[in-house]
Order: structure tokens, then C-alpha cells, then sequence
């Protein structure tokens, strides 16, 4: 017992919880819960506020998603510990090392649910010529909670479509444009260009923008780019599609990847966005932010701001997320390495 503020506050034990209300064991606790007294519910997930790092600079796609997803995540959160007084998200900014400061920050905090963050899969790529201080494998994989197709494109008034680009490709080497070299719009375009036997040359550039404006210029006759990056160059008419790298494709007359006889190329193309915790985090505190984010995701509010923003939302979640990434990490980083270092600077 303690005295704050004139009043006195009883810290029940788990004994004086059994002998007030005459029950007895393990089960009996867990069976009545909902009547516990104020004091044990302050022990329960979550009783404090939760870090949500981020490696991706404010104002991108994928940092307003996650805005506006949080206070959806809030409110269940709270909801569902009414009496713990938690459950407020932070959203916390971390830049730096491609991700891998941020990725860090998360690995080495106590698994006690108060620290999640954002994990792209193309950092298994991108990582694989560096040292790095944890096992992403071992992250606690909660959801997935997009994932971004990519779509090869041209200028405007470039092929008319994928069948004359590859004509074109085999009486002579294309111009392909990336972005950086060794990050994950080359490491994508090097798996296209190994899976579809396209001739080509990739000329390497510092973001998409730069790419885009290559494109458009007639320095470059292809490039392969994240859907969402591009989508107002492509509503424009500045460029276009010459195949969408996902299930069925969006654009009129524009075969998927499928369409095309490639179907394993939709899922190692796309970028995947994950949310992770830890390693070893407890099963229950997993249950509790996997349903506060699956009832978030699913709020109809939510959902409206999603459409109304264009912003693609396509969740897997628990044993399904985790086997996506892990499935993803070894493409990249086992099975697709020999191919990798056929190339110049890996």
C-alpha cells in the first residue's frame, strides 16, 4: 500500500486476488479477468504508448499509408485495454544506412510489444554486399501491409507494345534505365532481364525522377519502375505501360506479367512492405497488434481514405506474412546471388 495525493492505493498479489474472490488456480485468474481490479489491468498489453519506426522519408507513399492508418490502430488499441490506460501509436522517422539504422533500432528493442517498425523486402537485396548487425530473418513478421507492383514502361510515343519491344531487343541492345546500381529497382530489372532473355544494357540513374526524365527525352528506351512512383506520368500520357507486373493488370491493353508467361515473376517483383517487431516476441502480444491491425485495415473509414488517395492496401497476416518474407529474403539473398555476381560491381 501507498499514499498518493491523500488517497491510499493497494497493489493486489495474485494471492490476495484468489482469497478476495474464492477462487482458486491459474484458470480461475485468466477466467476473470474482465473483474480484475485496476491494478492488475495496468499490468496488461499495451499499458503505454507503442513506437512505430520508420525508415522512409515523410511525405511518401508509404509513410502516409502508415499516418493513416495509425490512428485506426490507436483506437482498437485502446479499445481492447480499456483499463491498462496504452495504446497510443508514435510514429517515429529513423533514416539512415538504407534502412538498416532504422532495422536495427527494432531487432535490439525488448520484445515487449512497445516497439514495431516498417520492413521493406528489397533491403534483402540491397544488404547482401553489406555487414550487418542482426538476422532479419529472425524479426517477429506481424502483416504485411502492401505490396507495390512494378511495371515496365516507355515514352509516349516509344513501343507500341511488349511484343516490339522485344523485337527490337533482339535485333539490338536496349537502353535500360535503373536507379541507383545494387539497389532493388537494378536487382529487379537483372531478374526480369534473366527470367524474358531481353538484350539489354542497364544505364544506371540516381532516383526514379531522374530515370522518368531520361525516359522521356529518348535517353533511354525502357526502364522498370514501381507502379506508385509513376502513376501521374502515366495518367498524363508522359509515358506508358508495357507490361504490369502483378496478377491482373490495371492499364487497358496491358498484359500482366502473367498474361505474358512469367506468373513467378508477380511476387519476387513486387516490393513488400512489412510490419515486424523483435524476435521472439509472445504469441499473445502478436495476437493483440495483428487484430488491432486487421480491424484497422478493415475499418470502413479506412478504407475510404485508402480508395480516395489511390493507395493500395493488400494485408497478409501472421504465419502467412512470415512465410512471404522469409521466402523472399532467400530469393534474394541465396538463390538469385550466383546470378547477381555475373554483373559488374556486385
Amino acid at each position: 500500500m501507498r499514499k498518493e495525493g491523500g488517497s491510499e492505493h493497494r497493489f493486489f498479489t495474485r494471492r490476495d486476488f484468489l482469497k478476495i474472490t474464492g477462487l482458486s488456480g491459474t484458470a480461475a485468474v485468466l477466467g476473470s479477468v474482465s473483474n480484475a481490479p485496476f491494478s492488475l489491468a495496468s499490468d496488461f498489453y499495451p499499458s503505454k504508448s507503442i513506437t512505430w519506426v520508420s525508415p522512409y522519408r515523410v511525405g511518401g507513399g508509404f509513410d502516409l499509408i502508415a499516418r493513416g492508418l495509425m490512428p485506426f490502430v490507436t483506437r482498437n488499441l485502446q479499445e481492447a485495454a480499456r483499463g491498462a490506460k496504452g495504446g497510443g501509436v508514435i510514429f517515429k522517422v529513423d533514416i539512415g544506412g538504407d534502412g538498416q539504422r532504422a532495422y536495427s533500432r527494432i531487432y535490439s528493442s525488448k520484445p515487449d510489444g512497445y516497439t514495431i517498425g516498417t520492413f521493406d523486402s528489397a533491403f534483402a537485396v540491397e544488404s547482401l554486399r553489406s555487414k550487418l548487425d542482426f538476422d532479419m530473418k529472425k524479426f517477429t513478421y506481424l502483416l504485411r501491409l502492401n505490396s507495390a507492383p512494378r511495371v515496365m514502361v516507355t515514352r509516349k510515343d516509344g513501343f507500341a507494345g511488349w511484343g516490339e519491344m522485344l523485337k527490337a531487343a533482339k535485333a539490338k541492345e536496349l537502353k535500360w534505365g535503373v536507379g541507383v546500381l545494387w539497389r532493388a529497382t537494378h536487382a529487379a530489372s537483372i531478374i526480369v532481364k534473366e527470367e524474358t532473355g531481353i538484350r539489354a544494357r542497364f544505364i544506371p540513374f540516381g532516383n526514379t525522377a531522374l530515370t522518368m526524365s531520361a525516359l522521356m527525352r529518348g535517353d533511354i528506351q525502357v526502364a522498370l519502375v514501381a507502379e506508385d512512383s509513376v502513376k501521374a506520368l502515366l495518367a498524363a500520357g508522359e509515358i506508358k505501360a508495357l507490361a504490369e507486373f502483378s496478377d491482373k493488370s490495371i492499364h487497358p491493353d496491358v498484359p500482366s506479367i502473367i498474361d505474358l508467361g512469367f506468373p513467378h515473376l508477380t511476387e519476387v517483383i513486387s516490393a513488400h512492405r512489412f510490419l515486424v517487431a523483435p524476435p521472439a516476441l509472445p504469441e499473445k502480444i502478436q495476437g493483440s497488434l495483428i487484430a488491432a491491425f486487421k480491424k484497422a485495415i478493415n475499418d470502413k473509414g479506412f478504407q475510404d481514405w485508402a480508395q480516395k488517395g489511390g493507395f493500395m492496401v493488400n494485408p497478409l497476416y501472421g504465419a502467412e506474412a512470415d512465410k512471404l518474407a522469409k521466402k523472399m529474403i532467400r530469393f534474394f539473398q541465396e538463390d538469385m546471388k550466383p546470378i547477381f555476381m555475373k554483373y559488374e560491381g556486385f
